[in-house]
């Protein structure tokens, strides 16, 4: 057994680990790397979608291996200047971006395995904005040279244009899987346990901050099993399925367990905030707020989302979200059965796009709330907007209300400079903030608005204890030296492009 770690070795973010299994090999996620993103790009510069995967390549965004689609070769690339690498699958572990991506790049006949829920949310995803090739997850146009200039790869336009599609292997059952849901996506289903171009698995659901996340265990020819943890938490709505992991994975006697060590030398709070002290701190903050109310949290953070929608009917509100939300809820509800619809506005933004999109949801029955009602009582409304909403208020003719930030701390200069601007559009439009100030221009973060989507270092040994695999491999770890030094079982630090021999 050989794993390989491209991503995620050293740094928080970028998971991408190939484990080698006698003549199979899998990607254990696909992300990409926020610390390298971070360090050579911004908002608006990327890696140039005309020049396929070079870009990512010269960055060092990508490894240079041969698994990648053919049609994303420029003519000053070749696969044959790639290292081989066998493929014969990628586990996805959730739909967070420092997971998935990356894994448009990949060959499409290597199929993703991922529970119903990862793949409702990625669906939605790829359906509301513009993906490049880095996360065309279910089906694409394939790229051509352009005329005179074989460096550079276009989209070729027309009716004549060549579409590829993708296999998906699901671990649960949809309970609506029409045809234009899995449009362009070949889906089958394994209940949970089953066998992919030869690597036998099992998948587990776990809590994390985002629905649908899922550890694996990996085996070749009934030989050891290797167990990875993908990203996980246990204090969330769904925090005994962590547990049921931990006690399942045991059975298996592992040999190896790749793990996330996310929070490894981050400060240790006082008192371990869960999402449930989350849901009773921001339903008194609503309670107590006068006015409108603006609920901000991250965009695909679904528990906190249903614990919105829950504080809103219990306060009386009508909780309004926007027609990108109304997307991933009704994607979503294909796999819970949870429609969400009830008590549910949908705003009526006046930018141009907004409006068709906002308008064919009216049609089809959705309530919308038009900014001039909300205008005229404010305090009957909880809008669930973000900094990325701001503009939108600029609708309404009114000032004040309660602004709950229930997100994470910023952990980056981009992070910092944004949720300054946001205080800025807080105080311009008198707001009182909780769960966030600005002191003196620093940035100030309330305890008990926010809960971490990763375990607690006191967690994260238990639950290495409790699976007891004959060795660890932190992975999602900004911290390797201080985890192998803390780790109660026998660790191996990976580095990003060294193979790890655990038959050696």
């Amino acid at each position: 057994m050989k794993i390989t770690v491209y991503g995620g070795a050293g740094v928080v973010g970028g998971n991408k680990v190939h484990v080698n299994m006698e003549d199979c090999g899998a990607f254990l996620d696909f992300g990409e790397p926020f610390d390298l993103s971070g360090k050579y790009c911004t908002e608006y510069m990327r890696p140039r979608s005309g020049r396929g995967l070079r870009d990512y390549i010269k960055l060092g965004m990508l490894p240079a291996l041969d698994c990648y689609r053919p049609d994303l070769y420029p003519g000053d690339l070749a696969p044959s200047d790639m290292t081989p690498l066998r493929v014969d699958a990628l586990f996805l572990s959730h739909a967070h971006y420092d997971h998935y991506g990356h894994a448009g790049f990949l060959r499409t006949d290597i199929p993703i395995v991922a529970s119903p829920m990862t793949y409702a949310i990625l669906r939605a995803s790829s359906e509301l904005g513009r993906s490049g090739a880095s996360t065309e997850l279910f089906d694409h146009v394939i790229r051509e040279t352009k005329g005179g200039e074989p460096r550079v790869l276009v989209s070729p336009r027309g009716k004549a244009r060549d579409v590829q599609g993708r296999k998906w292997v699901l671990t649960g059952k949809v309970i609506d899987d029409e045809p234009q849901w899995t449009k362009g996506a070949e889906c089958c289903v394994t209940e949970g346990d089953g066998e992919v171009n030869g690597l036998e698995y099992r998948a587990f659901p776990v809590d994390h901050s985002v629905y649908g996340a899922t550890a694996f265990a990996l085996r070749r020819n009934e030989g050891d099993w290797l167990v990875y943890s993908g990203d996980l938490r246990a204090h969330g709505a769904s925090g005994e399925s962590t547990e049921r992991f931990a006690e399942s994975a045991r059975e298996l006697c592992p040999k190896v367990l790749i793990v996330e060590g996310t929070r490894i030398g981050r400060p240790v709070p006082e008192k371990e905030m869960t999402e449930a002290l989350v849901r009773e701190n921001c339903r008194a903050a609503v309670e107590e707020g006068r006015g409108l109310t603006i609920a901000d949290f991250s965009a695909n953070n679904f528990e906190r989302l249903d614990t919105f929608i829950d504080i809103a009917k219990r306060s009386g509100k009508r909780m309004v979200v926007t027609h990108k939300d109304v997307a991933f809820l009704e994607s979503i509800a294909k796999v819970d059965g949870n429609v969400r619809r009830d008590g549910l506005w949908v705003y009526r933004s006046l930018g141009e796009k907004d409006l068709d999109a906002v308008d064919e949801l009216r049609d089809r029955g959705w309530q919308v709330a038009d900014p001039d009602d909300i205008a005229l009582e404010p305090q009957e409304y909880m809008l669930c907007f973000s900094f990325w909403d701001m503009t939108k208020l600029l609708d309404l003719d009114w000032r004040g209300g309660t602004y709950i930030y229930s997100n994470s701390m910023a952990y980056d200069l981009k992070q910092t400079d944004n949720l300054q601007k946001l205080m800025n559009w807080v105080e311009l439009m008198g707001f009182e903030c909780r769960g966030l100030s600005l002191i003196g221009g620093e940035l100030d973060f309330e305890d008990g608005f926010h809960s971490s989507g990763h375990l607690s270092v006191k967690h994260l040994w238990k639950l290495v204890e409790r699976i007891a695999p004959e060795i660890v491999v932190p992975v999602h770890c900004a911290h390797p030296d201080l985890f192998s030094e803390l780790c109660p079982l026998p660790t191996l630090l990976p580095e990003r492009g060294r193979t790890i021999d655990l038959d050696g």
